[in-house]
């Protein structure tokens, strides 16, 4: 699937779909962002046409939401949703409807999840229409459930963490009868899936309101639902919440992610990855600068060989910046980290990860069969070159063929 269409793509498929004699708006995300002032990530468009109707105007149409009244139009490679005004039935997966009927716009914007996001926009006559308060919670900064709260969580859980991330994003207080229902519920988050959830933490943490949000998190009860960890033992959520106040202002995910996990043990890291379907990268990554997080201590005096394997890593300057943090976070160890850093100074950046002077193939000239043997050699060989022991391959070759001898 393409990317996100352009306004105008947008405008042209409304035109469209008017002269068919359809009603046609740009609805949610995209109108709050315009009248804000930000620019929009996509356009989405709700008109009256059926799915079935949608696909008869246009040449290239993807169904695959076309039983929830959402068909795709690309354009140009690039997409265009189009949804049918509709109102949802039941959910009993807390996420999906389990069947949707078609009705007015006004109905419509009634299933919405906030009324910042359900206004609708004509970009024709350049209206805002407006039919839950929209307009007046986005001028008072406010981020409010349309109807029951209690009824929008329920149809979808994940709600009740995006109403933390708005807040976050602009700036805006939760609505007290939303925030009370947030607090009723809390724990019925679980409910919802790993991967859910981590996307939307991964959506706060890409922002430099992250700390904000991890608080409202734990004001409203969620953040002991999804990061039980956290709370294991006193004062980890304190030192964890100063570490990604620390961050925050990077828009790192990997980094935020970092700050607030990296007190825990690596097997809980591993757990909490696999509970929110995180990648494999994902997980080495954090699991990686766990390990690392204490060598501010002693990188300054660590071997030149072990300092520099650190610095190759593909993470080291998030782990440097975490050492940073330590040092301010504990008496002490500002000393270090300047020994740190004038460590780093003096090593030629070239040596840092050099192409290694002896190979395996090199080895296995010299009669030496794969296995254990081998790959300790050829570690023991990277270590004298990487401390700067050996600086050419005649004397690489010279300690190889020591290293063979003692081996047999």
């Amino acid at each position: 699937m393409g990317s996100s269409a352009t306004k105008a793509m947008a405008v042209g498929v409304i035109r469209r779909l008017r002269t068919a004699g359809h009603e046609a708006l740009l609805a949610g995300g995209c109108v709050r962002d315009m009248l804000l002032g930000h620019r929009p990530a996509d356009y989405d468009v709700a008109t009256s046409a059926t799915p079935r109707q949608v696909k008869r105007l246009f040449g290239h149409v993807l169904m695959v939401g076309a039983k929830f009244g959402v068909a795709m139009v690309i354009i140009n490679r690039r997409t265009v949703e189009v949804t049918t005004f509709r109102s949802d039935l039941s959910y009993s997966d807390g996420r999906r409807p389990d069947g949707v009927k078609f009705v007015t716009a006004r109905e419509d914007a009634q299933r919405r999840d906030f009324t910042i996001n359900g206004m609708f926009y004509d970009p024709i006559c350049e209206k805002v229409i407006d039919y839950v308060g929209g307009k007046a919670d986005l001028a008072g900064g406010v981020i409010c459930a349309i109807g029951d709260p209690k009824r929008r969580f329920a149809e979808d859980y994940l709600r009740m963490l995006r109403a933390v991330r708005f807040s976050g994003r602009f700036g805006f207080r939760i609505d007290r009868a939303t925030a009370e229902a947030i607090g009723r519920n809390a724990g019925r988050i679980t409910r919802i899936s790993g991967e859910r959830i981590r996307e939307e933490l991964e959506k706060m943490c890409a922002r430099k309101t992250a700390a904000a949000s991890l608080k409202q998190l734990h004001k409203l009860g969620l953040l002991e639902t999804i990061l039980p960890e956290l709370f294991d033992r006193p004062g980890l959520w304190a030192t964890s919440l100063r570490r990604a106040e620390a961050v925050a202002r990077r828009c790192d995910v990997l980094l935020t992610l970092a700050a607030i996990l990296c007190d825990l043990p690596v097997k809980d890291i591993r757990r909490i990855i696999r509970r929110w379907g995180g990648s494999n990268d994902l997980r080495n990554s954090l699991v990686w600068l766990r390990e690392h997080i204490d060598d501010w201590r002693t990188a300054h005096e660590m071997s030149l060989a072990e300092f520099k394997r650190i610095l190759a890593h593909r993470d080291f300057r998030r782990l440097k910046v975490l050492w940073r943090i330590e040092e301010l976070l504990f008496p002490g160890g500002k000393r270090r980290y300047l020994a740190i850093r004038r460590r780093i100074k003096r090593i030629d950046p070239k040596q840092i990860a050099p192409p290694p002077l002896v190979t395996g193939k090199d080895l296995k000239r010299m009669g030496v069969a794969e296995g254990p043997m081998f790959g300790r050699i050829l570690r023991a060989l990277y270590d004298a070159q990487l401390n700067e022991e050996i600086t050419n391959r005649r004397d690489a070759l010279k300690l190889a063929r020591g290293f063979v001898d003692m081996s047999r």
